[in-house]
């Protein structure tokens, strides 16, 4: 009799130490998965960070107008980010026929970058 209740009571303890390793297996595997998804966001949010530092520097600080390798450094980061929304707000302002346009859509692309880090 007392040897069947050791055997239950350690059947019971094995069973509630087996899925208590099961759930923490499992928190585990969330648990990389949620890092592995801050990480590419931290990444991503760098990427635009580097963009609206080029993009500040070299086109809204500049004197003069962009030359052809800076824009072309431009549209490669941009491309790198692969966002549709910043791509689209890009051409939007490099298609500006005026200064006035120009300056608007700069905003409006300056403000996008902000919010897509945020």
């Amino acid at each position: 009799m007392i040897s069947l209740n050791k055997k239950f009571i350690f059947t019971i303890l094995f069973i509630v130490l087996f899925l208590g390793n099961v759930f923490l297996m499992l928190s585990i595997f969330n648990s990389a998965n949620v890092i592995k998804q801050d990480n590419q966001t931290q990444q991503q949010n760098a990427k635009v960070m580097v963009f609206t530092n080029l993009f500040i520097e070299k086109v809204l600080m500049s004197d003069q107008e962009v030359n052809f390798e800076t824009r072309l450094n431009l549209e490669t980061q941009l491309r790198d980010l692969n966002d549709k929304d910043i791509l689209n707000q890009w051409r939007l302002f490099s298609n500006s026929i005026d200064n006035q346009t120009a300056s608007f859509e700069a905003k409006q692309l300056l403000n996008l970058l902000v919010k897509k880090v945020l």
